[in-house]
């Protein structure tokens, strides 16, 4: 079933805005639709601290929109930016339209270097370091390329190297095991933090943010 624009976006709606900083980061900042028109919308100036958000003409950018009680991610870019008789940004008419789930954290592929060590009876056992791959990364967890076979429902410590974060060292859990290949001893498995700080978590989404403009930015070349 496809998504029908006009039944998702409106004027007065809340709307979230995703833009690199020049630190290389993402960045999150809350605007309205001013108007919609037949080949591009209106949203109000994103600010920072009183300041308008830089952006170049023509870069990409991507947003979230909640319409009807779901979430919803677009990309789009800038066109224009007007100051009087508000500050607005004149943007395409958003596209790559995708249903998200709120609840859900987004999930993207990414191979980075993890060293896992099991926790048992609340101690984290040092001659059970295991060095692994992530096969993808969220806020919430991640999903390892490995040989080592856990059981479900046990605890680690994993320590992940994330690019413009460095290495964070999380408590968790095994949630699920697939196995690919029947005949390989490979196996995909599924891990979900239990303990998470809001600013690393906060910092793990804006990465993936960064990685999905990224990709989103490849596909247009």
């Amino acid at each position: 079933m496809s998504i029908k624009f006009e039944e998702i976006f409106k004027i007065n709606q809340r709307i979230e805005v995703f833009v690199p900083s020049r630190s290389g980061l993402v960045e999150q900042y809350r605007s309205r639709i001013e108007d919609i028109n037949a080949d591009n919308m209106v949203i109000a100036m994103p600010m920072t601290k009183g300041l308008p958000v830089m952006l170049q003409r023509g870069e990409v950018f991507f947003g979230r929109v909640v319409s009807n009680f779901s979430a919803f991610e677009f990309t789009s870019s800038l066109i224009a930016k007007q100051l009087q008789p508000l500050p607005v940004w004149i943007i395409a008419a958003p596209y790559n339209l995708k249903k998200i789930q709120q609840r859900a954290f987004v999930r993207v592929d990414a191979a980075l270097p993890v060293q896992i060590t099991e926790i048992v009876d609340g101690k984290v056992v040092e001659d059970t370091i295991v060095n692994a791959v992530t096969k993808d990364i969220s806020g919430g967890g991640l999903q390892i390329a490995t040989t080592r076979l856990w059981q479900i429902d046990t605890e680690l410590m994993v320590t992940v190297n994330y690019p413009d974060i460095g290495p964070l060292t999380l408590r968790s859990k095994v949630m699920r095991i697939q196995q690919p290949q029947p005949d390989r001893t490979v196996f995909w498995v599924g891990i979900k933090f239990l303990e998470i700080s809001e600013r690393d978590r906060g910092n793990i989404i804006k990465f993936i943010f960064k990685k999905q403009l990224e990709q989103r930015r490849k596909g247009l070349e």
